[in-house]
């Protein structure tokens, strides 16, 4: 059975994809050629394949393409090959991965960067602890003669100094031996790293440092927390030290979720596809809600996690740079975790392999790197007829499909839910490390951070998260309106007691009037609808609702840098009309944009 045009990636269409670009740069008159600069640096063996991901086809032809049945004809299976060049050129190269040949070639603007890839960060690491006047600074630093220099990848956002370059910058730490917790043990200087000439090309002090004149005293004392130095740490640990007993989840029939043989997932009354790429990681496609007489009603298009933003709160230099998009900068794909059993889900789990690519163009097996599962959720409805004393119950029970993704120190646990109830939810759990920083223990409480330790400052900072919903509730031609709950005005007729409410709807009708903030007080929340299909038991038309957090947007000013690159954090709602390009929440090219 042919991959659906939405399929991921396979090693054997890694391989094609790399083979067709490197057949195209050793053939000097094939069209359409590679730029110079990387069609050399592919014949020489030096160009990075920074990213290998499918060219997702134009709606319009998937759209056709589902309505047509087994017959109708898939769209053309496309990759999209992005590679770098040695002196920074960059080239978008479309392979057809059927016709096993290079259709499409497009340059890169001079100054726009791809994605930092694990091979970069390792690299920028390896640059910084083989400079000589970073290994000074970590000297004067008074560290112990045996400690291992540590160095975290952050992307820099953006220094107009160093326009052109490929920049890291790399938040300096120690180990005190193989194992140790380095984030107990910070150092207060910050090496910049260029990728394309292999160089340090700046060192900047933490404040501290700067207004001391002289390093701050390396916190020593050891924080650590692997099983074997607090060993029952991985059980779990209730206060005062009592440990739980095991939880077992047993499924003696088996689960109730099924891939079927072209690859759908089936649980309950849920249909849905799943694919993966280095930028994004886990992608829905194609959720339905199949009824009991067996009419496939659709939900969304496709679902993910399209753009992250971590911005800092200290305004000092060179804390201002720490402002990292995960998703564009790093991609959550390459950083996802290879999931254990009976570490991250439990019961019965159907796990899926992710492919991606490595600098050389090779292919890369992240083994387990979805998670599949059911979860009983508790108690989904009950009532208790007082009179008779006669109760009725139905338990809840959601589907949960899951990755996990270590960027540098945090870990983002992202879980989809799917309830019997046709309810979908999407939660992420922050944990990992804190990014810490040094402080003179003698010094106030900071001013920017908490205290987590003598001499260790974790600093404010938000996650701001952009989910992109391509909805197509019972079809594509949707439309959104506000709901919010009001009183009813006062008067002699309609409210004479004063006690009147009312929940109040207002269609969203442009792009502008779309953008939309969370209110609590008003229980606001937002309607996706299909106006030419109406719900039998309300007589109003079909339709999903959004329902926010009401955390903060974007607290930087409007004027930043950092909320100028991350647009789309200023408001909790964006709608727009249905569109294949632009694709990314802060830009294709995020990193080190203006």
């Amino acid at each position: 059975m042919p991959a659906d045009p939405l399929s991921s990636l396979t090693v054997a269409e890694v391989e094609a994809a790399v083979a067709a670009v490197r057949a195209t740069a050793a053939a000097a008159s094939s069209l359409p050629a590679l730029p110079t600069a990387v069609a050399q640096a592919v014949g020489a063996g030096t160009a990075a394949f920074n990213s290998i991901a499918v060219l997702e086809p134009a709606a319009r032809e998937l759209d056709a393409y589902y309505a047509g049945g087994d017959g109708a004809a898939a769209p053309a299976r496309v990759a999209l090959v992005t590679m770098m060049a040695p002196d920074g050129s960059v080239a978008e190269v479309d392979v057809d991965l059927t016709e096993k040949k290079v259709i499409a070639v497009r340059e890169v603007p001079k100054g726009l960067q791809p994605t930092l890839t694990p091979d970069d960060c390792f690299e920028a690491e390896r640059i910084a602890i083989s400079d000589p006047a970073v290994l000074a600074e970590v000297k004067a630093c008074d560290c112990p003669d045996t400690a291992l220099i540590v160095c975290d990848p952050w992307s820099v956002g953006y220094i107009a100094e160093h326009e052109g370059k490929r920049l890291v910058q790399l938040f300096m730490y120690v180990r005190l031996e193989e194992e140790d917790n380095h984030y107990a043990h910070p150092l207060d200087f910050v090496p910049v790293v260029d990728l394309i000439s292999k160089t340090v090309v700046q060192i900047d002090y933490l404040p501290e440092r700067a207004k001391r004149g002289a390093p701050v005293r390396l916190p020593l004392r050891k924080r650590n927390y692997l099983s074997k130095y607090v060993p029952e740490g991985r059980d779990g640990v209730l206060s005062g030290g009592a440990l739980l007993a095991p939880l077992e989840v047993v499924q003696r029939d088996g689960p109730s979720f099924q891939v079927l043989e072209d690859g759908e997932v089936a649980w309950h009354r849920f249909r849905m596809r799943l694919s993966w790429n280095y930028r994004e990681g886990l992608v829905l496609h194609n959720v339905k809600w199949v009824q009991a007489d067996g009419e496939a009603r659709s939900i969304m298009r496709r679902a993910a996690l399209n753009e992250m933003v971590v911005p800092y709160g200290d305004p000092r230099p060179p804390y201002n740079r720490k402002t990292a998009f995960d998703v564009g900068d790093y991609g959550l794909g390459y950083c996802a975790n290879s999931l254990e059993l009976g570490c991250d889900c439990l019961g019965v789990i159907k796990y899926f392999d992710a492919v991606m690519n490595n600098n050389k163009g090779e292919p890369v097996v992240l083994k387990n790197a979805i998670c599949m599962h059911e979860e009983d959720v508790g108690i989904s409805w009950k009532h208790v007829e007082y009179r008779t004393g006669k109760a009725d119950v139905r338990r809840n029970r959601r589907l949960v499909i899951s990755f996990i993704a270590t960027v540098v120190n945090y870990e983002y646990a992202f879980y989809w839910y799917f309830y019997v109830d046709g309810t979908i939810q999407f939660e992420i759990k922050a944990t990992g490390e804190l990014s810490i920083n040094s402080v003179d223990p003698a010094d106030p409480p900071p001013k920017y951070g908490t205290l987590v330790g003598e001499g260790l400052n974790a600093q404010f900072h938000q996650h701001l998260f952009n989910i992109r919903l391509d909805m197509a509730v019972d079809g594509p031609a949707n439309s959104v309106a506000e709901s919010v709950v009001v009183p009813v005005p006062e008067d002699g007729d309609e409210n004479p007691f004063g006690n009147g409410f009312m929940v109040q709807d207002t269609l969203l009708g442009s792009t502008l009037a779309a953008c939309r903030d969370a209110d609590p007080i008003l229980n606001k929340t937002w309607k996706i609808f299909n106006p030419s299909r109406t719900c039998k038991s309300t007589r109003k038309p079909t339709a999903f609702r959004l329902v926010p957090l009401a955390t903060p947007v974007m607290l930087a000013r409007p004027g930043s840098s950092i909320a100028r690159r991350a647009a789309f954090a200023s408001h909790h709602l964006w709608v727009t009309r249905r569109s294949d390009e632009p694709r990314w929440a802060a830009g294709t090219y995020i990193n080190q944009n203006k």
